[in-house]
C-alpha cells in the first residue's frame, strides 16, 4: 500500500508580526503548524526547484499496483518526498472527500505530510464540502494560521529567494472557493460590504502593488479552479476570471491550477484565452496527484493547449531561476510514461519601459 511513514523531524515556527490570524479557541494547532517554516525569504541560490500537484488523497487507505487509475497518493507522496524540492505547493483537493481533520490525519498526513516542512497549500472545493459558504475547518486546523492569511479567509503570498535580489520569486496561493461566495471574487458592487471573494480580490491587488514587476520580475500564483481547461469533469471556470485580469495587468508569469483531475499545459493567454506570446500567462492545470483520473474530451482540442494527459498520476517540477522558468513533468512509479519538459528556460514577462 505504498510507503507510509511518517517525518521524524520538527521545525519550528517562526512568528511574522501582522501575519497571522489566530484561531479559535477550540481549535489547536495541527501538524502543519508545528513543523512548517513560516518565514520563506532565504540566501540567493542559483535556483530553486519546486513541484505542484492537486486532487490528492483519498478518504482510504491508498491503493496498490492492482489499482493504478485511483488513490494512489502514496505513490506521488514519493516524488516530492524525494524530490530535492525548495518548496511544494499544493493545488486544493488535497485531501477528500470532505477535507476534515481527521482525514487529514489519518490519510494525507502519512504520506504528502512527510514533506510537511515544504508544503504550502491553497483550498479547494472538498476543503469546503462543496459548500462555499461553510468554513474549511479541517484544513485550516490541519495547516494552521499562516494559510488563513491576513484577512482568516485562506490567500496569503511569499517569496522565493533573497527578493528583490536575484533570483526572486514572488508566490500567491489564492482560495478559488471564495469565487462561488456571494458576491464573486472580482470588484465589490457595495465597497462597504464586501463578500469574501471581493475581499481576496482587493488583497491581490494591493500585493501586487506591493511586489511590482520592476522589483519581483518573476510572479506564479495558484489554486484550485482553472480559468481554463479541456477535461470531461470539472472543466473551466469563468468565475475565476478577475484573478486573472488582475494577474495579468501585473505582469504575472505562470499560474497553477487542479480540479480538473489531469494534467494540461497552454500557450501563454490573456484573460480572455487568447494567445499573447508577449504578456500572457503560461497556465498548468495538474490535478494529477493521485486521486482519479478525468479524461479528455474527445474531438479537436483548443488551438492554445500545447500538452494534456489523463493517464498518469504524478508532479510538475518547476526549476525557477533568476528572471526564467523550466518545467518537467514526473510521473509516479507504476504509472504510465509521459514526456512533457521545457527545451530551455522561458523569460519572465517584463513590463514595458
Amino acid at each position: 500500500m505504498g510507503r507510509m511513514r511518517r517525518a521524524l523531524a520538527v521545525l519550528a515556527v517562526l512568528a511574522v508580526a501582522g501575519s497571522v490570524i489566530h484561531s479559535e479557541a477550540t481549535e489547536q494547532p495541527g501538524p502543519w503548524a508545528a513543523r512548517h517554516r513560516v518565514e520563506h525569504r532565504g540566501p540567493a541560490a542559483t535556483r530553486y526547484v519546486i513541484g505542484a500537484a492537486g486532487d490528492i488523497a483519498c478518504q482510504n487507505p491508498a491503493f496498490g499496483p492492482g489499482s493504478p487509475a485511483n488513490c494512489q497518493y502514496d505513490e506521488t507522496a514519493d516524488l516530492i518526498e524525494r524530490g530535492g524540492l525548495s518548496e511544494v505547493l499544493l493545488l486544493g483537493d488535497n485531501q477528500y472527500e470532505r477535507g476534515t481533520y481527521a482525514a487529514y490525519t489519518s490519510y494525507f498526513d502519512p504520506t504528502w505530510g512527510r514533506s510537511i516542512s515544504n508544503l504550502s497549500p491553497a483550498p479547494g472545493n472538498h476543503e469546503y464540502a462543496n459548500d462555499p459558504s461553510s468554513r474549511p475547518g479541517g484544513y485550516f486546523r490541519y495547516f494552521g494560521n499562516r494559510v488563513k492569511g491576513p484577512d482568516g479567509l485562506g490567500y496569503y503570498s511569499f517569496d522565493l529567494g533573497a527578493c528583490p535580489d536575484d533570483p526572486c520569486w514572488h508566490l500567491i496561493s489564492l482560495n478559488s472557493e471564495l469565487c462561488f461566495a456571494a458576491g464573486g471574487c472580482g470588484p465589490a458592487a457595495d465597497p462597504s460590504d464586501p463578500g469574501p471573494g471581493n475581499r481576496m480580490h482587493a488583497w491581490l491587488a494591493a500585493d501586487l502593488a506591493e511586489h511590482p514587476d520592476a522589483e519581483y520580475p518573476c510572479t506564479l500564483a495558484y489554486w484550485h479552479h482553472p480559468r481554463f481547461s479541456f477535461s470531461t469533469g470539472s472543466g473551466a471556470t469563468s468565475a475565476v476570471g478577475p484573478l486573472w485580469h488582475l494577474l495579468y495587468e501585473a505582469r504575472a508569469d505562470v499560474v497553477l491550477n487542479g480540479h480538473s483531475h489531469n494534467y494540461q499545459r497552454w500557450r501563454p493567454m490573456d484573460p480572455d484565452g487568447d494567445l499573447d506570446r508577449v504578456a500572457g500567462i503560461r497556465e498548468f492545470v495538474v490535478g494529477t496527484g493521485g486521486r482519479s483520473h478525468y479524461a479528455l474530451p474527445s474531438g479537436t482540442a483548443p488551438e492554445n493547449l500545447l500538452s494534456a494527459q489523463a493517464d498518469a498520476f504524478g508532479i510538475l517540477r518547476l526549476t525557477l531561476k533568476a528572471e526564467a522558468y523550466r518545467w518537467r513533468w514526473v510521473s509516479a512509479a507504476g504509472q504510465p510514461a509521459f514526456d512533457d519538459a521545457s527545451d530551455h528556460g522561458v523569460r519572465c514577462v517584463r513590463t514595458s519601459p
